[in-house]
């Protein structure tokens, strides 16, 4: 959430420890009302255009789109069940770090659950079947151990 500051408060220190203190704006009194109106226009606008570019991961060729829960590789869609999107989706979200079976368990499949660790090799395995089979590069990679 935006926060712009309106304060009586001018003096250079003040308003750079607004800003350190996490003000995304800071309008000194005595202030015009529409210049405080424009500035909330325009953080809406900024907040806006962040949140659409959270609605789409990429890697490599392999789009996601989080809204319509579509997936594309080289322009072609890409059909996953319900757990497999949540899958991918943790694992893009998380690209370029190593995650452990332990935390997608425990981050996909949700904390309660019961069963074996094996399951994320089975999904890993459908994944890449759909994914990456008969391209290149390869986009899902283990790191053993």
């Amino acid at each position: 959430m935006p926060v712009i500051m309106l304060t009586a408060r001018d003096t250079t220190s003040d308003i750079v420890s607004g800003f350190n203190l996490g003000s995304n704006d800071y309008i000194t009194k005595p202030f015009a009302t529409p210049e405080p109106l424009a500035r909330v226009r325009n953080l809406l606008q900024l907040t806006k255009r962040k949140e659409e570019e959270k609605e789409l991961l990429q890697a490599a060729d392999l789009k996601v789109d989080l809204k319509s829960r579509k997936v594309t590789r080289e322009g072609a869609c890409i059909e996953l069940t319900p757990k497999e999107f949540d899958l991918l989706q943790y694992l893009m979200v998380h690209k370029g770090h190593v995650v452990s079976r332990e935390q997608i368990i425990s981050d996909v499949w949700g904390y309660d659950f019961v069963g074996d660790t094996n399951i994320v090799d089975v999904y890993i395995r459908y994944l890449r079947q759909k994914i990456d089979k008969g391209r290149k590069p390869k986009l899902i990679r283990t790191s053993r151990g």
